[in-house]
């Protein structure tokens, strides 16, 4: 019996000092591992460093929020709208002895997968402090390399972006702990009803580096915390709620471009400093200066507040400059969205005095007013692809093998439902698809005495192409099958390409006169400014009659820019109030004259002119305002300057 108690003695006293470990344990401050990513679940004896043991490769076993082992995630998916983007698939498989996510590389670019927190917890959602993850990773050849990325969060009403890093950089750490910290000071946090999300990343694989193949990862064990790290329930059953514009990519007010090259990828940098760039061939690094040609636009897929440009370098003895700023101060074209930046031939010749960039180009970086980042910087050639305006749907869903013909469409007179009169001059058709070849059109004609029966149109690189459209003009119509004369002779139009196609869509449209503008000044008055059909808003009125808008901004060469919803066209109305004007109420570029695809208009500084028969707006302008033969609203309206 005393054996007994004793037994029972030392089972409690080792209980009580286990108990008392595991508080030391659990009080212990977190350490950032080399690239900041937390290492939970590590113990490390407080003994020599000779004596030291690698921990065991087993992540510890915590309340999840979410564990997978029920099979669902369609609460993910992959973001695709930067240029490195990799195509990923994603699939539950088995992983460290449990169900994790495995995000598949496939062509070796950058895996973007968002995962739709705001879905996941419901009104959860500003609860959130926290999130962390387990990621492991692997190669094919078996071996291990350290990988590393970003768990990038989107939050509050604008889904402003923050990023926190995440490695696995030891094989006795695969799986690792990844950590990212909604920072209220920063203004990180949720918000109900604004799809806040995170995206994780994987930027640098040192096995693909090695030529060992891409690495695949896994994540498991997603726990949600809330302030007192408490783990937020997660309902797994919920669909990822696609944020507007999630899936495409805002190439508004960009040049289209075809045969994109990555010059660089995955930099940033503070306010005023510039990036790691990349060097030329000649000082040691991967860029060959001889890509840029007259036709060369640099694209920089980017995350900034504030303005992105370029800075090029030389150090060659006699060069016309040495640092360099390239297109900066608003000069560089922007979409909307304020994601990607263009910088054309024509500027990088302006700014560096040079267009022999193959002797004097040392480097490239980018910088911004307010810090940034980069995903991917390319150089292509401007395609020629133009927006269209009145476009009609041709036909739809069509296929081919390499060198075979599509379905196509039939006209009219041959039993189809193709109308051949749509084909006018100055028209375009464009055809929206998919090939690894070039692709155009074949004309048939079974129709006696007609200059062509079976011809391919604009073949072998002669169309407009950017690798997913093609476009076709009236002129190469003409040119190829010998005839404007279509409505008698055209009995069928078919795709055709050099490789395996698909096509999503054929349609005839008319060029829109869009052109890229920089330098813009957005006029505020006019966001949310709306109207009846044939009704002016209420717009903004100059600084001589007690309005906020000063009319010097009116310079030759500018471009009003209109970003609007109607069914209808629209135009401006300029009024003045001054005695001797030589205008007093006057619509400018109505009835279609303005450059227009729907959902932008443009009016250019000549046709203000034209209009109002003075050049001289400072003296005479009272007011300017929107109007449109449809009802109407604006989004954005911004006076800036064509870039080519």
């Amino acid at each position: 019996m005393k054996a007994k108690k004793l037994f029972a003695l030392l089972i409690c006293a080792i209980m009580v000092l286990s108990l008392i470990g595991c508080k030391k344990a659990d009080e212990t401050k977190e350490t950032d591992s080399p690239t900041g990513v937390t290492d939970e679940g590590t113990k490390v004896d407080d003994k020599k460093d000779d004596d030291k043991k690698d921990p065991e490769p087993i992540v510890e076993v915590k309340e999840a929020s979410l564990d997978f082992e029920d099979g669902l995630y369609d609460f993910v998916a992959l973001y695709t709208a930067p240029a490195n983007a990799d195509a990923a698939e994603i699939s539950i498989a088995d992983f460290n002895g449990s169900k994790a996510l495995k995000v598949t590389n496939m062509t070796g670019k950058v895996p973007y997968l968002a995962i739709d927190i705001a879905s996941l917890v419901g009104d959860k959602i500003a609860d959130v402090r926290a999130i962390t993850m387990d990621i492991g990773t692997e190669h094919p050849d078996g071996k291990f390399y350290a990988t590393s990325g970003k768990i990038i969060a989107y939050s509050g009403e604008k889904r402003t972006e923050s990023n926190d890093p995440w490695s696995v950089y030891l094989a006795n750490k695969n799986p690792n702990t990844a950590k990212a910290i909604l920072d209220e000071g920063d203004g990180e946090l949720f918000v109900a009803g604004y799809q806040n999300m995170i995206i994780l990343t994987l930027d640098t694989d040192n096995g693909a580096s090695d030529g060992a193949g891409n690495a695949n990862f896994y994540i498991d064990n997603i726990r949600i915390l809330d302030g007192t790290d408490n783990v937020i329930k997660a309902d797994s059953s919920v669909a990822f709620a696609e944020p507007a514009g999630f899936s495409d990519v805002d190439r508004v007010n960009l040049y289209a471009v075809k045969d994109e090259i990555e010059v660089w990828s995955g930099d940033e940098g503070a306010a005023w400093a510039q990036g790691t760039g990349m060097n030329t061939l000649a000082q040691g690094g991967t860029f060959d200066p001889a890509l840029i040609t007259e036709d060369s636009v640099f694209t920089i897929y980017y995350q900034s507040e504030g303005d992105i440009w370029m800075v090029l370098q030389s150090w060659e003895d006699g060069a016309p400059f040495g640092w360099q700023r390239v297109a900066d101060q608003g000069a560089s074209i922007k979409n909307p969205s304020g994601t990607i930046a263009q910088i054309t031939y024509d500027q990088l010749v302006k700014y560096c005095n040079t267009d022999d960039f193959v002797t004097y180009l040392s480097m490239l970086q980018c910088e911004s007013d307010m810090d940034w980042s980069v995903s991917s910087v390319t150089i292509g050639q401007k395609s020629g692809i133009v927006e269209l305006k009145n476009e009609v749907e041709i036909w739809t869903d069509d296929s081919g093998d390499a060198w075979a013909q599509g379905t196509g469409v039939q006209t009219l007179s041959d039993g189809g439902t193709f109308d051949p009169a749509l084909i006018q001059p100055g028209c375009v058709i464009n055809i929206e698809y998919k090939s690894d070849g070039m692709m155009w059109l074949v004309g048939v004609s079974g129709v006696e005495g007609s200059p062509f029966s079976w011809q391919r149109i604009a073949d072998q690189g002669k169309s407009l192409t950017d690798g997913s459209t093609c476009q076709i003009t009236y002129d190469q119509l003409v040119e190829y099958l010998g005839t404007d004369d279509f409505v008698t002779y055209l009995s069928k139009l078919q795709c055709e390409s050099d490789m395996p196609w698909e096509v999503y869509k054929v349609s005839i449209g008319y060029p829109s006169g869009l052109v890229p503008v920089a330098n813009e000044v957005e006029i505020p008055e006019f966001a949310g400014d709306s109207g009846d059909a044939w009704a002016q808003g209420t717009g903004v009125q100059s600084l001589s009659d007690g309005g906020t808008f000063d009319p010097a901004l009116i310079q030759p060469g500018c471009i009003y820019t209109i970003d609007y919803a109607s069914d209808g066209m629209m135009w401006v109305v300029m009024q003045s109030f001054k005695d001797g004007a030589p205008y007093g109420w006057q619509r400018v570029a109505d009835q279609g004259l303005a450059a227009d695809n729907g959902s932008r208009a443009q009016i250019t500084y000549d046709q203000l002119v034209e209009y109002c028969k003075t050049e001289d707006f400072v003296s005479t302008l009272s007011q300017l305002q929107c109007e449109s033969d449809m009802p109407w609203e604006v989004y954005k309206f911004t006076i800036g300057y064509p870039v080519y």
